[in-house]
């Protein structure tokens, strides 16, 4: 699969997947604007309806098909009053929660070379979690990331970084399960209905990778026509590392792209052949959950400005401005004189309050139902936010019980990034290493994931004591339980100052004891005259 060089853009055998990237995007952002964009462009089936189309009589009229197809966001806001609608932001409390369990501690990499280790640990401080935190996130939101490690010279000089694309900003061509080609793709500019795109497209040609830019300038739907990379100043500082085919090589036997699936299979195009190995985003599925949510919330806040406390007043009660001018009640007013009127019509009703009812509990036991489905289509369990009690105090036990699915799920994905992180550091590594000629010899590291729920240290010292009382753990062991992240030599150290101490402890005790006479004498070899 070459650079793209014109058409459609999106590429048309991608079109589903960017349909469904524009929907997951506007629920992860939130933006109440967004959400109405999208889906007042919503066909029965998702397919966007030209804007001839869009708004239809049956829609005002509460038709079956505007129902169903458009959900809350789809419908046109009410004529002549304020738009109440109101989005509750799970989508992105989902993809923050899952990308959470997996990133809230940095995983323990480490390998047995000192110096790749030292580059390690420089690349923690750089901002490794942080980075590794928001690509899950991105993952969890879209079904797919992409990470890559970057040479610019202005940005940090010396060495590599890493840097993530999101899968809305990818072109992938992937073969059995495997990531064969990627473009990326960036806008430039946007002005009226033109389009400046940069594309960078990476592949491995006879052996050797490589990556191709090229600018195009065309329409939000069509790619257009290539123009100079000198022409925009964002792509201008590529001009001087590409050959005369507008490639750079980055003298590698290997694509130098890392792509990381959120989840799998594939459901949505699983019977599609270009789309069938895309990971599979934590909000397929689950936006008729979304708009029924942000739908109860809007019913509830509804609810309450109906329920604000009103009164009705007979029309003899108000005041009249004038002939043409209407009349009206001032609640302020404290003295009320004697209206004139005639006999027996001052008889009507008196002063009505009128304030309904609340149904609070009905919204949210329907709003918490929501959000368990949503979740659990997710993999993830309610308690994982906080819902439940899960503020409670429970031991480690207790919480992976009540969260299994979450950690489940935690388990599945671990699988999938432990060895993507492994080799993107080798990545880093061997583009560092033949950019700079310096550094280690690259090779994999290894990754650990250590547990998301730790005990408490009342609960961790008692399980020690029971086991040192049932002489069942040895004291290397009971250091290993105590400090899960300490490696070999720093076990092997604190088990020395242990025994150390012990035996410095003990030392006295026996002095003392000869002392008293409590120690049996020293064994000289001799028979004991009284046996």
């Amino acid at each position: 699969m070459p650079i793209p060089t014109g058409g459609a853009w999106p590429p048309p055998h991608l079109t589903p997947a960017y349909d469904a990237y524009r929907d997951w995007d506007a629920w992860y952002a939130g933006d109440p604007d967004g959400l109405r964009a999208v889906y007042s462009g919503r066909g029965p089936r998702g397919q966007v309806l030209p804007p001839s189309q869009r708004v239809r009589s049956g829609q005002y009229a509460g038709g079956l098909l505007g129902a169903v197809s458009r959900f809350l966001w789809g419908a046109p806001p009410p004529a002549g009053q304020r738009d109440g609608r109101l989005h509750v932001p799970l989508p992105a409390d989902l993809a923050a929660t899952s990308a959470n369990l997996l990133f809230s501690e940095l995983p323990k990499i480490t390998h047995e070379d000192k110096a790749i280790q030292e580059r390690i640990e420089r690349l923690e401080e750089d901002g490794l979690t942080t980075l590794l935190l928001h690509a899950a996130e991105a993952a969890s939101a879209l079904g797919d990331v992409y990470l890559r490690p970057v040479v610019d010279e202005d940005v940090l000089p010396g060495r590599a970084f890493f840097a993530t694309v999101h899968a809305d900003g990818a072109i992938p061509l992937i073969r059995w399960g495997r990531l064969v080609e990627v473009t990326f793709w960036s806008t430039l500019l946007v002005d009226g209905d033109t389009h400046v795109r940069l594309l960078e497209h990476h592949e491995v040609v006879g052996g050797a990778g490589r990556i191709v830019y090229a600018v195009y300038e065309g329409t939000s739907t069509t790619l257009g026509r290539p123009v100079p990379l000198t022409e925009h100043a964002d792509a201008a500082h590529l001009a001087d590392l590409v050959d005369e085919e507008s490639a750079q090589a980055t003298e590698l036997d290997r694509l130098d792209v890392v792509r990381v699936p959120n989840a799998g299979p594939q459901r949505r195009w699983r019977t599609s052949g270009p789309l069938k190995y895309f990971g599979r985003s934590d909000f397929d599925g689950n936006e008729q959950f979304f708009d029924a949510l942000d739908e109860t919330w809007t019913d509830w806040m509804r609810d309450i400005r109906l329920a604000r406390g009103r009164i009705i007043v007979p029309a003899y009660m108000l005041q009249s401005h004038g002939p043409g001018r209407g009349a009206s009640f001032d609640m302020e007013q404290e003295i009320f004189t004697q209206l004139e009127m005639m006999p027996g019509q001052q008889s009507g009703p008196a002063i009505t309050a009128n304030q309904f009812a609340i149904r609070w509990q009905e919204h949210q036991a329907t709003a918490d139902a929501i959000e368990k489905v949503a979740m659990r289509h997710a993999g993830l369990s309610a308690q994982t936010l906080g819902e439940d009690g899960g503020d409670v105090a429970m031991t480690a036990t207790e919480a992976q019980a009540r969260e299994r699915q979450s950690f489940t799920t935690r388990g599945n994905r671990i699988g999938t990034w432990r060895p993507a992180i492994a080799e993107l550091i080798e990545l880093l590594l061997a583009v560092e290493r033949a950019r700079f000629r310096t550094g280690p010899e690259p090779d994999r590291p290894n990754v650990e994931f250590g547990d998301s729920v730790s005990e408490s240290p009342e609960t961790l010292a008692r399980t020690l004591q029971l086991l040192e009382a049932a002489q069942a753990v040895s004291v290397d062991t009971k250091v290993r339980m105590l400090h899960p992240d300490w490696d070999d030599p720093q076990v092997r150290e604190e088990v020395e100052r242990i025994q150390n101490a012990g035996a410095t402890a003990t030392e006295p005790e026996l002095t003392l004891g000869r002392l008293a006479g409590n120690q049996p004498p020293a064994d000289d070899g001799e028979e004991n005259p009284e046996e």
